[in-house]
């Protein structure tokens, strides 16, 4: 994408030197003809329904590609399978594509369109985002009701329980509310989307405040990015950096943009995303890496092994930015450019991506056939917004 690119800038003075003008003609822009863009779409579309239709393939035999498979793995109504669906929903909108929408409903159907089992764990709440894309497309056994009748559950009896981390496993500590990072891509859209949909003020509401308070205990304002958790305040990486983790902070870009897709634009609260979002933006530019990728610990100054699911939710993130005019500039263009260029590269033949931090809580080492479903559902959810900015 970055080379056709160069090249249509360089035969740009020819063409002007030839016709004599010294700008275009209104209405046309100096952009690639329209061979090279749909030649571009298609390349596009066609890794990603690549990596849709491998993933999709092996949504069972789990064991025989995944490094690490944690208890939540396999399960349809979790947070791993959850965040490929949603990817894969998102892709499918965004392309057009029913037999992605058909393949997903029939998942639905077969899990009665429930919620995870842990009433307030976020991690539980994300499949009701692909439940409502479901529902949008048109879905007619759609049925969003389980998804209302827990969030009104949550409303019933909000969780007051303190927001800073246990440091050790067994303790279910601050589960009940947004108090990791993880938990700003998993929840808050569920509840904007209740909000939407059902025209109840109470689920914006709640949502807004909760995810104002992870914010303002997890959010570094001098840095502009987000810690994982309490327990990593004063951390340090093996460079001395704080340690901020990437696919922490894709976590969150990635559900600041679905937020501020999901909610009305002359919303007065719609200006607090926008501003933590172009936040991040600035800061994600300036360090990512020469190879196109953001390292594992975003800060880190010494080389690491590529990591695509953090990169997947940046390139995202900015792609929707650009598309949406919220980002302007060269400098997110080149950064979106280099991130889905080394995400492509990270895709073989069959479709499979690697390079994926296998489940975590912090920045860890990365091999080049570790492969995991949220890594795909973020490269899909990279590859529907490149689409839309190509097509523009």
């Amino acid at each position: 994408m970055t080379v056709m690119r160069a090249l249509a800038a360089s035969l740009l003075p020819i063409a002007v030197l030839t016709t004599g003008c010294v700008s275009a003609p209104s209405g046309q822009t100096t952009t690639l003809s329209a061979s090279a863009q749909t030649s571009e779409q298609a390349e596009i579309k066609s890794v990603a329904n690549r990596v849709a239709d491998w993933q999709l393939a092996n949504l069972d035999n789990l064991e025989s590609y995944i490094r690490y498979i944690s208890r939540e793995t396999p399960n349809p109504r979790g947070w791993v399978k959850g965040t490929f669906f949603l990817g894969l929903a998102d892709y499918a909108e965004q392309t057009a594509q029913s037999r992605y929408t058909t393949a997903l409903a029939a998942i639905a159907d077969r899990e009665e369109w429930r919620l995870g089992n842990r009433q307030y764990h976020a991690d539980d709440h994300l499949v009701g985002q692909y439940y409502v894309k479901l529902a949008r497309a048109g879905i007619a056994t759609a049925d969003l009701e389980p998804t209302r009748e827990t969030l009104d559950a949550i409303l019933a009896d909000k969780p007051k329980t303190q927001m800073l981390h246990p440091d050790k496993k067994g303790d279910p500590g601050c589960s009940k509310r947004w108090c990791w990072s993880d938990a700003l891509f998993m929840a808050p859209a569920t509840w904007w989307e209740a909000h939407e949909t059902f025209g109840d003020e109470a689920y914006a509401a709640y949502a807004h405040a909760e995810f104002q308070v992870a914010t303002d205990l997890l959010f570094d304002k001098e840095v502009g990015l987000y810690y994982r958790d309490s327990r990593f305040f004063d951390r340090r990486g093996a460079d001395g950096e704080k340690l901020f983790w990437s696919r922490g902070n894709g976590w969150v870009y990635g559900g600041l943009v679905n937020i501020l897709r999901t909610m009305s634009q002359d919303d007065p609260r719609r200006a607090y995303y926008v501003d933590l979002f172009r936040k991040m933006s600035d800061r994600l530019v300036v360090i990512q890496a020469p190879n196109g990728m953001w390292r594992a610990s975003l800060l880190a100054s010494s080389e690491t092994p590529p990591e695509t699911s953090g990169t997947g939710f940046f390139v995202y993130g900015l792609a929707w930015g650009l598309n949406e005019g919220v980002l302007k500039g060269e400098r997110y263009e080149s950064a979106m450019d280099a991130g889905w260029d080394a995400l492509v590269a990270n895709v073989d033949v069959e479709g499979r991506l690697g390079h994926v931090q296998q489940v975590g809580d912090r920045p860890e080492g990365v091999q080049p056939d570790d492969r995991q479903l949220y890594g795909t559902g973020a490269f899909l959810l990279a590859a529907g917004q490149v689409l839309r900015h190509e097509q523009n």
